[in-house]
């Protein structure tokens, strides 16, 4: 008997030995109770062992466990080639990069330093270069530096710049936006001796006030400008086309006009000169003013003129590059406005081709040129975007209404056989407020509505044929099968539109012309559309200067033949209000009364064949009535009840 227990105790303890053997190859060990596997391991007992395993992260045979290095084995970790693997206790962690950002999904992917304000350090003349995980810094050509700093240096600016200093800075800029102010009326040649000196000047300067407005171009006598040597131009001023130019001044005294002379810059600008000056080489040396240039100020030239002297006086002359010879090369510029058109030509080049005095007009002589000053002369001609006023005539097709006219020119009041005639047009999309224009007697309703401190507008509402909202029914009233879709718009007109949008509040029918009528359906209630009627759709409300909606409009009509519809609505500030309504629970508000002085009404809508309906109304059990009745009898007893 103990021969058998000590070989079966040896049996025993051989499988014993052999399974922990396989145990550790498998990080797994035997223990005696749970307490012995290692804080990081996980332990296991089915009633006949307790296993110790290592965590997922951890290695080790369970009774000992050390954290795991994902990102030191190759495939033990899923980060992607552009992000760090950090080793966590037990785990891993993806990180990215700087210039990355980490995605979703993605991974680690290039931040674009260049489109994200804030992000770049560049200069802000510079040019901002994206590169994977990083950007550079480019100045701009004439400028000097690494990108986060850029300096122009003297002479490296294009053409009519100068490079100048701005703060702690050098930077290109055009002196006739960026110089300095000399207000001194004593600059006049006119005035008498003193003892200024223009040590100080040093940088773009242009004259001002009754002195004068530019550096005079003659000598100017001894101890005049309130200073003994006065200094002038040696030289002509430049026309605009020549940007910067060099000159000298002269300073007179004992007898020579120049005895002594300093470098000066001059540019012509759009009616008055800018002047670079340096400090005068001597004391009592100051810039003098020619008198005449106050009575030729030359402040109203546009940028296809230059100040000139003409006998005396300066005043704005046509540049020569206006100059044109061939009527091909004539300059028009036609504006297409919402109720206007303009139609206009170069002054200078018309003067170039021997019209000293334009007369220009239309096929209705009455519309007339006129000048127009700006940043540069124009003889323009306006006709309202209408078919008749001054003979404009329009044409319309499916898509577009064209307003087109004949502009005619002439030199003399007495119209020549020979004239020149220019025909030009207009092309709209037709939308709302363009087919409203070209119908001849559109259904149209129009409301005034007056906004405190932005003006006077117009609001009108018309009946439309199809979901394209450019056929308005036309005449005093509309006729409509049962089945047939009503199309109804609104929109603004007059005044700044940018900031308002067109808010429909209450929209609804009456089967009179009263909108008090207490029998009423609503197709938009608190500025939300009804509901229970699946005919109903709102296409456009408090989202631009225009509304649209849909409705099926004798589903709702009973027995009534004649329909009215009536729609209250305001001009919305999007700047400051929400507008857009939200209607998919809450409501505005409930039962408010509706402001008639802002209401739209239009009207009769007539039922058509209105006996052969209302006698299958009255014969079919499932007719529409049946469903719709009940509700309009029901809504004439509350009424009679109160």
């Amino acid at each position: 008997m103990g021969r058998l227990s000590s070989l079966t105790l040896m049996r025993m303890v051989v499988v014993v030995t052999s399974w922990v053997i396989t145990a550790v190859t498998i990080e797994t060990s035997e223990a005696r109770s749970c307490s012995e596997c290692h804080s990081n391991a996980t332990c296991m007992e089915d009633g006949v062992a307790t296993i110790c395993s290592c965590q997922v992260g951890f290695t080790g045979d369970g009774l000992m466990c050390v954290d795991l290095d994902e990102c030191a084995i190759s495939g033990a970790h899923n980060c992607s080639e552009d992000s760090i693997c950090v080793n966590m206790l037990g785990s891993y962690l993806c990180t990215c990069p700087d210039g990355f950002r980490l995605m979703p999904g993605l991974g680690c992917t290039d931040v674009d330093e260049c489109a994200e304000p804030g992000l770049s350090r560049c200069h802000a003349l510079a040019t901002c270069i994206n590169h994977k995980g990083n950007y550079s810094c480019v100045c701009p050509a004439g400028y000097w530096g690494d990108g986060w700093h850029c300096e122009c240096s003297p002479g490296s600016c294009g053409p009519g710049l100068d490079c100048v200093p701005e703060g702690d800075m050098l930077v290109c800029v055009d002196p006739c936006q960026a110089h300095h102010i000399l207000d001194e009326y004593w600059r006049s040649s006119e005035y008498g001796a003193g003892y200024t000196c223009d040590s100080g000047l040093s940088g773009w300067y242009r004259f001002v006030g009754q002195g004068g407005v530019r550096l005079a171009e003659t000598c100017v006598p001894v101890l005049s400008c309130n200073t003994a040597a006065p200094m002038w131009l040696n030289g002509t001023h430049p026309s605009s086309d020549e940007g910067i130019v060099s000159r000298t001044t002269c300073a007179h005294w004992r007898g020579h006009c120049c005895l002594w002379d300093a470098p000066v810059q001059v540019k012509a600008c759009a009616g008055y000169y800018v002047y670079n000056l340096t400090a005068p080489p001597e004391c009592y040396l100051a810039y003098c003013t020619d008198p005449s240039s106050v009575l030729g100020t030359c402040e109203e030239c546009s940028i296809d003129e230059d100040c000139k002297m003409d006998d005396g006086t300066w005043s704005c002359q046509c540049k020569q590059d206006s100059n044109i010879t061939d009527l091909s090369h004539l300059e028009r510029r036609l504006e297409c406005g919402a109720n206007d058109i303009k139609v206009s030509l170069s002054k200078c080049q018309l003067k170039s081709l021997g019209f000293e005095k334009v007369f220009m007009y239309l096929r209705d002589s009455q519309c007339s040129g006129f000048i127009e000053r700006g940043d540069r002369d124009w003889i323009s001609v306006v006709t309202p975007a209408r078919d008749g006023p001054c003979g404009t005539v329009m044409t319309r097709n499916e898509t577009h209404a064209t307003y087109s006219n004949t502009l005619y020119l002439a030199d003399e009041i007495i119209i020549r056989d020979l004239n020149i005639n220019i025909n030009f047009a207009c092309s709209y999309p037709l939308d709302m407020k363009v087919s409203l224009k070209t119908s001849l007697q559109p259904m149209v309703s129009t409301l005034n509505i007056s906004v405190g401190g932005t003006g006077m507008f117009t609001v009108r509402m018309a009946l439309f044929q199809s979901p394209a909202y450019t056929q308005p029914y036309q005449g005093s009233s509309v006729t409509l099968a049962t089945e047939a879709f009503l199309y109804v718009g609104t929109m603004l007109d007059g005044g700044d539109l940018s900031r308002f949008a067109l808010l429909m509040t209450n929209c609804y029918a009456t089967p009179s012309g009263n909108a008090t009528d207490p029998l009423r359906y609503f197709i938009i209630q608190d500025r939300c559309p009804r509901t229970k009627d699946s005919t109903i759709q709102v296409v456009e409300n408090g989202e631009s200067p225009q509304g649209r909606f849909s409705v099926q409009m004798f589903r709702f009509a009973g027995n009534y033949d004649l329909v009215y519809l009536h729609c209250e609505v305001y001009l919305c500030d999007t700047v400051n209000e929400k507008c857009k309504p939200t209607c998919s629970g809450t409501r505005f508000r409930s039962g408010g009364i509706i402001d008639q002085t802002h209401v739209l009404n239009l009207g009769p809508i007539t039922r058509k064949n209105v006996q052969a309906v209302v006698s299958r109304a009255a014969s079919s059990s499932l007719g529409f009535l049946k469903v719709w009745l009940p509700l309009l009898l029901l809504a004439s007893l509350t009424l009679m009840s109160q």
